[in-house]
This record gives structure tokens, C-alpha cells and sequence, in this order.
């Protein structure tokens, strides 16, 4: 039986309320939907995503009674992840088993409730507030919705620029059009238009520059549609230059800690080594792999291989800087001929 204490939909609840109070009326088909719509009223409340191994690709949902009793709070000081464990080595003892973690993201003092996120960060407290309500049917009251934290700065508009500051009627404006731009680029990649979706994004970009910040959701919504298309299309240093401008959007907005700015990061680290920007690449990976430490720990396969691409970038950033060297050595010695 699932605990007493794991939450149930308020739809499931009424049904199961109203039906209780017609007990006579009710046949046993009934009360297998009955039950039916309690357990999928389970999972749907009280599920955690999982994610393939590297944490890139949701490729599930897990009940785990211990932690459905963690509540949420939008800047939690926990996350939620699934270790895959290591069966990689040859002696089976040291195989380590499959385990759903919960992980500490700062110190935490005695006494101080447990929190996780149910939802990304990513959205204004109002839409949040809405998601979890469609989903998980509560209110959020978290200090970050009750006080809105950051919501300006999802939908600020752009410093002074070349022409002063834009207008509210300019802002409107092309917030109205990158969310029409937004919806032609879901559907388009859903068709697989690619280059089409290359052509919207850069479109939408160029009508945003020096009217919307760098934090603002739409912009940082289409620079993350831009570098997965270019990054599929193998144009890496067009993918890269937006990747650097998207993270620089997100370090601003998530929680230093948080497992999807360091998925973010990683991600831009990896756009950077393709494009053969081996300097910038090492920076971003070594960002990526300090966060992933705390979200996902050191023996997670995802920070095994952060930590592997880390010591390759940090190898062959030594390596161009020796080439830097030798070829000043020359070229100083070809000026003194």
C-alpha cells in the first residue's frame, strides 16, 4: 500500500468522496476506476522526473515515498537526482547500485525544513504559481512568489542603448513578437525545419537587440532554441557566441547551485570545445563541474565526465599556450634577424 501521507489529485479525492456517499449505486467496475484514478492521482502529484544518464533526457517518473513528503519551495536548499550507479568496473563489488539522491545545495541549519523545486525556476513567480497549481493543486506562498524576486528581471527591458531607453510601447511590442516567433520555432522544430528555426531565431534576436535585457525569458527562450539548432547543424561558432550569452542570462537569474544552470553550462562548455575554443571551453566546464558537484556529487556519470572534459580542456589549453610560446620565441627571433 502507498503511505497515508502521499498527496492524491483533488479530482481523484472528489470522485472517490462523491462515490464513497453512494455506496449502493457503485459496482465493482467503478471501483476499479476508482482505484485507478487514486493510484494515477499519486503519480501525478507526487513523481519525480528521471533523467538519462547524463542528465540530459527525462526518461521517466519514479515514486519515492521518503521523499514525497520533501515540500517545494521555489529556491530550494535541495535537489532532487537520480544516481545511475557504476557498473563499469570488471569486479562486481565494486559495482555500486542505482539510488535516488537527495542533496543538500548550501548549508543548512538545524531545525530548517527540507525544500525542493517542483518546477523550473525559469518562469514569473505568477506562472509558476499557475503550474503548480494545474499540477500539484496547491498555492505556492515560497518568499520568491510572495515576493515576486526576479520577476523584474525575466521582464526587463534592454539598458540605455544607442537610442536611449526603449519606450513601454516598443517593449510591448516586441514581446508580442517573440512570443509569436516562440510558437513558429515550436513548431517548426517539431517539423524539423531546422533552418527554418535558424532563420526565426536570428529574425527574433536582431528585433530584440537594445530593447529587451539579457535576462528577459523571451530572449533567453530563443537563444536556447538558436544553439540547439546551430549545434545540430554543426555550425559551432555561431552556436557558441549565443550559448555565451545565454548562460550569462541564467547565472542571473537561477540559484548559484542549481542542477539546470549547470546542465546549461556544461552544455555551453561542450558548444565551446566544438567550436575549437579551447580557452573558453575549460572555463565553462570547470563552472559546470563546481556546480555539479554539489547538485549531483562527485560519482555521478555526469560529473565523471565533466571531470574527464575538464582535464582534457586543461591539457590542451597547456598545450596552445606552450605553441603560443614557441611561436613568439620565433617570431622575436625572426625580428632581431
Amino acid at each position: 500500500m502507498w503511505p497515508t501521507s502521499l498527496r492524491t489529485t483533488s479530482s481523484a479525492s472528489t470522485l472517490m468522496s462523491t462515490c464513497s456517499c453512494n455506496t449502493g449505486l457503485v459496482d465493482a467496475q467503478s471501483i476499479l476506476w476508482m482505484k485507478l484514478a487514486h493510484i494515477f492521482g499519486i503519480i501525478k502529484c507526487n513523481g519525480f522526473t528521471l533523467s538519462d544518464q547524463r542528465g540530459l533526457k527525462a526518461v521517466g517518473v519514479g515514486l519515492f515515498p521518503n521523499l514525497c513528503l520533501v515540500n517545494h519551495d521555489c529556491w530550494p536548499n535541495c535537489s532532487v537526482v537520480l544516481n545511475h550507479g557504476n557498473h563499469s568496473a570488471t569486479n562486481s563489488a565494486l559495482h555500486s547500485k542505482r539510488r535516488i539522491e537527495l542533496r543538500a545545495l548550501r548549508k543548512i541549519c538545524e531545525g530548517e525544513e527540507l525544500t525542493v523545486s517542483y518546477v523550473d525556476f525559469l518562469d514569473t513567480s505568477a506562472e509558476r504559481q499557475r503550474k503548480l497549481k494545474e499540477h500539484f493543486y496547491f498555492e505556492c506562498t515560497c518568499e520568491h512568489c510572495r515576493q515576486h524576486i526576479k520577476d523584474d528581471l525575466m521582464t526587463a527591458a534592454a539598458a540605455d542603448g544607442p537610442g536611449g531607453k526603449p519606450s513601454a510601447d516598443q517593449v510591448q511590442e516586441v514581446t508580442a513578437f517573440s512570443q509569436e516567433c516562440l510558437e513558429k520555432i515550436e513548431r517548426s522544430l517539431m517539423d524539423k525545419d531546422f533552418q527554418e528555426v535558424r532563420m526565426l531565431c536570428s529574425k527574433c534576436l536582431e528585433k530584440q537587440n537594445n530593447l529587451l535585457a539579457d535576462t528577459h525569458l523571451h530572449h533567453l527562450r530563443v537563444l536556447s532554441a538558436a544553439v540547439e539548432v546551430l549545434s545540430y547543424l554543426r555550425c559551432f561558432s555561431e552556436a557558441a557566441a549565443y550559448a555565451r550569452r545565454m548562460v550569462q542570462g541564467y547565472t542571473k537569474l537561477y540559484h548559484p547551485n542549481s542542477a539546470q544552470l549547470g546542465i546549461a553550462v556544461m552544455r555551453a562548455g561542450v558548444t565551446h570545445l566544438q567550436a575549437g575554443m579551447i580557452e573558453m571551453a575549460h572555463e565553462l566546464i570547470c563552472k559546470a563541474y563546481r556546480i555539479l558537484l554539489v547538485t549531483h556529487g562527485p560519482n555521478h556519470s555526469v560529473t565523471r565526465d565533466l571531470e574527464a572534459m575538464r582535464r582534457q580542456t586543461e591539457v590542451e589549453l597547456k598545450l596552445l599556450k606552450q605553441d603560443e610560446s614557441a611561436c613568439q620565441v620565433r617570431s622575436d627571433a625572426a625580428l632581431k634577424k
